[in-house]
């Protein structure tokens, strides 16, 4: 899931660049040759478990965008915490040698969002799936509201950059509303915080909350309407813990009822500020951070999921790995709506 995207509508005109790469589906089956048809998949990102993960719908548009009111209506109809639409670029210039660029646009249950982790780490997959094996593209960039992303295979993982956020410290009183609903959240007198920051620059709409270990994040089951009262300065809500687990630096899960997800499986974008969070947080501990080194992370939600991410402050980038398993293919056919 992301962050919305609440300003002016975004339309794309009709793309012009001759430098995008077709693609090819390769699953078995006919393959729709009616202009209106969409193809489709369904990718859950972070895991290796047809149950597991972040569900991620991809369609692969044509030539023209459709309007968004049409996209909005195929999100709606397939039900799933965001659909990732794939289109030709909309840049005249010739992609780098072994890259290959696209559009793309994440839209969540309510509306459009301007960043989603998972949806892009699932598109990624999609993607590389489909290529032309002799085009030896190594490097996908992609062309969206939050600018240009990359996404790169690692072995059988997918490794994207996103840009990394900070946060602000909570003052006295927006630490004791922060308390007082997490309390009432979870059916508590009190909840052990450690830490309550509002997002910055480009996650305004972010609160990242460290609870202490002691509070067995994994095992909590909130009364999420109780998070909806953070809005509307708070959209999502990043909670995060340190792991007890070998081998696992922190726990995660996330909630944004205010923007119609109870509860998002696992939030690649939740660790633009998680990353940088532990980063310097394992820095304080050990003094043994380097930039760039991956901390395996665990969003522990009922599906769950596992995502490596790694901190470039002199970037100011973060790049998480992880796994993607495809679960379905399919063909969107739209004759009865579009026409």
């Amino acid at each position: 899931m992301g962050v919305p995207f609440s300003t002016s509508k975004h339309h794309a005109t009709p793309c012009q660049s001759q430098s995008h790469l077709a693609l090819t589906p390769n699953y078995s089956g006919s393959v729709s040759n009616d202009p209106l048809d969409l193809e489709f998949q369904i990718l859950n990102a972070f895991t290796t478990d047809v149950f597991g993960g972040n569900p991620a719908v991809i369609i692969f548009l044509k030539d023209e965008m459709p309007p968004d009111d049409l996209l909005e209506r195929i999100n709606a109809n397939f039900n799933q915490p965001i659909v990732v639409y794939i289109s030709p670029p909309t840049s005249t210039s010739s992609p780098k040698e072994g890259s290959a660029v696209f559009g793309l646009r994440w839209f969540g249950p309510r509306n459009e969002v301007h960043i989603c982790g998972h949806g892009t780490l699932a598109a990624a997959e999609a993607i590389f799936r489909q290529l032309d094996p002799a085009k030896n593209v190594t490097t996908l960039e992609f062309e969206t509201l939050s600018g240009t992303l990359t996404a790169h295979r690692v072995g059988e993982q997918i490794m994207m950059e996103l840009p990394a956020g900070t946060t602000v410290p909570a003052s006295t009183n927006e630490t004791a509303v922060v308390q007082d609903v997490f309390a009432r959240a979870l059916g508590k007198a009190s909840v052990d915080i450690n830490y309550i920051g509002y997002g910055g620059p480009g996650f305004s709409n972010y609160l990242l909350v460290e609870v202490d270990a002691a509070e067995s994040l994994g095992e909590w089951r909130p009364d999420v309407d109780c998070f909806a009262e953070l809005a509307p300065r708070t959209q999502i809500l990043v909670v995060t813990s340190a792991s007890r687990a070998e081998g696992i630096a922190y726990e995660t899960r996330m909630f944004a009822p205010s923007i119609g997800v109870r509860e998002d499986h696992v939030c690649g974008s939740a660790h633009c500020l998680n990353a940088p969070y532990w980063a310097v947080k394992a820095q304080d501990a050990d003094g043994e951070y380097t930039a760039g080194k991956p901390q395996h992370a665990k969003a522990v939600s009922v599906r769950g999921g596992d995502i490596w991410a790694a901190y470039f402050a002199a970037a100011g980038r973060v790049r998480i790995r992880g796994d993607v398993k495809r679960v379905a293919v399919g063909t969107l056919e739209l004759g009865d709506v579009v026409g």
